[in-house]
């Protein structure tokens, strides 16, 4: 009721109060009916899946109030608000796609064809941020050539953006083009260096890359620009119509390597069977002339008298078809080693350096290195944490011990006011190898810095070096990011920055997967001019699934050597005679004696994986799932990583003891108390100190001496036994969650070393080997192999090792003094047992020596 007065009008305070509790409800209804997304700071929640709309149509809606313009439109990225154009993607490499921390860049070689470099182009980029990177203060840029083309705010921590920078005509070169994606981020509200952690800005592989014209002129020289899928893989479809007998697959494997070397194919993805529909991929036709006659296109190539490897153009939706053939066998190896030989490495000289800089530095040990050649760059630099990383890769008959150091020697320098707890640490391969204090609080300049590095963190193939300066400040504590100080340079690193390598010890070491990802050992001796048997490639059950999981290893493998590996395919793992063996099989097809020939226990791997064995994985362009979601985004998880959920609830087998060293590639659990487990009492915790305390230093020692010298007995029991021919004393540990194993066993038969080596990869059925397989190959993924065995969960991509509890070195080079030396060295830091043998054995020698020596001395007392 409205009561009228003089002057004005009153409202009813109890109409008032209805009007008010009526509009609430209607707020509370529309915001329930209104669907919410789940959020949180760390990104996780309820996955939301997420698609690309067909060409044509928007993206994401324009938005209602367009931004007023700026005075330079390319140097800001513009939402992408028209047709959506395919995008030539980027490849896979082994720093995938995430730009952490507050300063990180992640170079990309991506090959053009001269078609594809002319015309109007753009440089896409879709990504997801984190919610704690503020976007008044961080920004992502791209670069193409060493130019910069664009800029724009990081503002993306609840659904992907897309943003696109239109490059200048004439910037994009035939050949290799370096691509560079740059990130600056600052923190929301915490200045502390562990809030640096949280900052961290995901790439969509699927939706970014350059914006170029279809390769038209795709040609032999030139198939390093067949494009990629939206994982970063490059699938190769080998067309085949019915079942081959195994001397054709082994050509068709050679053919599947040689591409995937004129290629530089980090992650190949094989399939047989139809032909690929899209732009992206490659089909792949192998065969003598009678063989493929009748497939279409094959008549254009006229008659085929000899080797001949001809590329046939896209017809309709199908990709190109490479047909590698000939008249005979013969013909056939003969261009396979053709197209081998036939890549081309040209290209600008940015992109000519990335493509190089991709597999990592080669070294072969006694160079000097700056860092300028490893492509790190002088900066300056205002934040909390600087990280400059480096990748190297190292011979595969690399022996890692401590028998020597590298040496890292610093140029540089830090601004005064640090606080005591500024330092330089430095990890290599993910591990802590030393630590620096910066101690001067008015700042200091270094030209050379010395840091010693030591050789036994090091692995055979690529290695990642990672130089972190940790730079805190007092005004950190109160985070006021508009002080005038708060852009002020705090750190000066020059890429004058050198790594001095010593002589490295050159044998490989058995068992050690390292060996084998980095150079195809023992398939392929590092001495080309090395003569003996043919590697044998075993698939007892010569299925599609398996055969793509070989095929697909094989490439890999092939990168890693840098030529084809003449696989003899067989599918009985016990056949005499031949060389190396790869076994690549589902589990139920092994037999026992192929698992305890690689120290795996049969009863205990069809234990774990009884429940699996029936859950079928297909492998599709973001994994088994086949999509993209904010989720895997959001945990950085490779795309080709994923499987099913399964229904069958896991049959975890009894643990057995751990007697060798696991490690694993993914964070540790937290370790919790036993449920029922009693509280210690006051008197027990008191007692632990005083213990602690006072000492037990003596009984310590005394104690793990003597778990030393009953771990070398055990070990010298398990060598004799070994020796006499008895069976392994102790089976690898299982990993539970692993729908992969690979396994690395030493031979046993009269010829020993290298050749008698077996190499087993198996999963429970042939689909999920497929999947886990192209899972593995991941370049994030295949770097973290070592040891004797691995096993790999490929829902996550997480990676479980265990090391051999004693290795063997086999010579690769021709004797000399010099490695003679460096590989005494290094054995004897591998088996401390025997070093401290003969050290007392020495020692007493000396002891009898200098005894008999002294009797025949002096002058006796009658």
């Amino acid at each position: 009721m409205i009561l009228r007065r003089p002057g004005g009008f009153r409202r009813d305070p109890l109409v008032t109060a209805r009007v008010r509790a009526v509009a609430r409800v209607a707020g509370v209804l529309a915001f329930l009916a209104t669907p919410a997304l789940a959020q949180s700071f760390l990104g996780t929640g309820p996955a939301e899946r997420l698609t690309l709309p067909p060409a044509g149509e928007p993206l994401r809606p324009a938005p209602q109030k367009p931004p007023a313009p700026e005075a330079d439109p390319a140097r800001r990225g513009v939402p992408l608000t028209a047709a959506v154009a395919a995008a030539r993607r980027f490849p896979a490499d082994t720093r995938g796609y995430r730009l952490a921390g507050e300063e990180d860049a992640l170079p990309f070689p991506v090959y053009l064809t001269e078609a594809q470099a002319r015309g109007q182009t753009k440089l896409r980029v879709s990504y997801l941020s984190a919610i704690s990177v503020a976007p008044e203060a961080s920004e992502l840029s791209g670069s193409v050539n060493g130019t910069k083309v664009g800029w724009t705010r990081i503002q993306a921590p609840g659904a992907v953006k897309v943003v696109e920078f239109p490059l200048p005509e004439g910037l994009l070169k035939p050949g290799y083009n370096a691509v560079v994606l740059a990130a600056s981020q600052r923190h929301r509200v915490d200045c502390s260096t562990g809030a640096t952690y949280e900052l961290w800005t995901q790439i969509d592989p699927s939706r970014s890359g350059l914006v170029v014209a279809q390769a038209g002129d795709l040609d032999l020289k030139s198939l390093a620009a067949l494009e990629p899928d939206e994982s970063g893989a490059l699938p190769v479809a080998v067309l085949l119509a019915e079942r081959p007998s195994p001397e054709r697959l082994e050509r068709m494997i050679g053919a599947v390597q040689a591409v995937a070397l004129v290629g530089r194919l980090a992650r190949p993805a094989v399939t047989f069977g139809a032909p690929l529909m899209g732009r992206a991929g490659l089909n792949l036709l192998v065969g003598t002339a009678a063989e493929i006659r009748g497939t279409e296109g094959v008549e254009e190539l006229g008659p085929i008298t000899g080797p001949r490897v001809a590329l046939l153009a896209p017809r309709g939706s199908r990709a190109p078809v490479l047909v590698v053939t000939g008249a005979s066998a013969a013909d056939i190896r003969q261009a396979v080693q053709t197209l081998a030989a036939a890549g081309d490495t040209g290209g600008t000289p940015a992109g000519a350096r990335a493509a190089e800089l991709a597999r990592g530095y080669p070294v072969r040990g006694g160079e000097s290195l700056t860092l300028d050649q490893l492509g790190v760059t002088s900066r300056e630099f205002n934040g909390r944490l600087l990280r400059v990383g480096f990748e190297v890769r190292f011979p595969a008959d690399f022996v890692p011990a401590d028998y020597g150091k590298a040496m890292l020697h610093l140029a540089g320098g830090y601004a005064a006011g640090l606080e005591s707890s500024a330092q330089i640490v430095v990890d290599i391969n993910g591990r802590n190898a030393a630590s620096v204090p910066l101690p001067y609080s008015r700042g200091e300049v270094f030209t050379d810095s010395a840091i010693p590095l030591p050789l036994s963190l090091w692995r055979p193939g690529l290695n990642r070096v990672e130089i972190s300066a940790q730079l805190p400040t007092a005004a950190d504590r109160t985070c006021d990011t508009l002080a005038p100080g708060a852009r002020r340079a705090r750190f000066l690193f020059l890429d004058r920055t050198r790594l001095d390598l010593p002589a490295l010890a050159r044998a490989v070491r058995s068992p050690d997967l390292a060996a084998v990802k980095a150079g195809a050992v023992p398939f392929l001796t590092p001495d080309p001019a090395a003569q003996g048997p043919r590697p044998r490639l075993v698939l007892p059950t010569p299925d599609r699934d398996s055969t793509s999981a070989a095929a697909t290893l094989a490439a890999r493998l092939a990168l890693a050597a840098g030529r084809v590996i003449d696989f003899e395919i067989g599918s009985d793992d016990r056949a005499a005679g031949g060389g190396a063996r790869l076994v690549v099989a589902p589990v139920r097809a092994l037999t026992p004696a192929a698992l305890d020939s690689v120290g795996l226990d049969p009863g205990q791997v069809r234990s774990i994986w009884e429940g699996r064995a029936e859950t079928v994985a297909t492998p599709g362009p973001f994994g088994a799932e086949g999509v993209v979601t904010l989720d895997r985004l959001r945990r950085n998880l490779p795309m080709r990583c994923a499987l099913p959920a399964f229904t069958t609830p896991l049959r975890t087998a009894a643990p057995a003891p751990v007697a060798t060293p696991v490690s694993v590639q993914a964070p540790p659990a937290q370790p919790q108390a036993p449920a029922g487990a009693p509280d210690d009492s006051d008197a027990d915790l008191v007692a632990r100190w005083d213990d602690s305390a006072r000492g037990a230093i003596v009984p310590a020692v005394l104690a793990n001496a003597w778990k030393a010298l009953a771990r070398w007995t055990g070990e010298a029991r398990d060598l004799g036994s070994r020796a006499m021919g008895g069976p392994a004393p102790e089976a690898v540990p299982l990993n539970p969650r692993a729908s992969l194993i690979v396994a690395q066993g030493t031979g046993q038969g009269e010829g020993g070393g290298l050749a008698e080596t077996t190499v087993l990869v198996t999963a429970p059925n042939a689909s999920m080997l497929r999947a886990s397989v192209s899972c593995l190959v991941d370049p994030v993924v295949w770097t973290g192999l070592s040891g004797q065995a691995a096993f790999l969960d490929a829902s996550d991509g997480s990676l479980t090792t265990v090391q051999p509890k004693s290795v063997g070195l086999v010579e690769t080079q021709s004797r000399g003094l010099a490695n003679l030396r460096l590989v005494a060295a290094a054995w004897l830091s591998l088996n401390p047992g025997a070093y401290v043998a003969m050290t007392l054995l020495m020692a007493l020698c000396l002891g009898l020596a200098t005894t008999s020596l002294v009797r025949q001395l002096g002058r006796r007392n009658s």
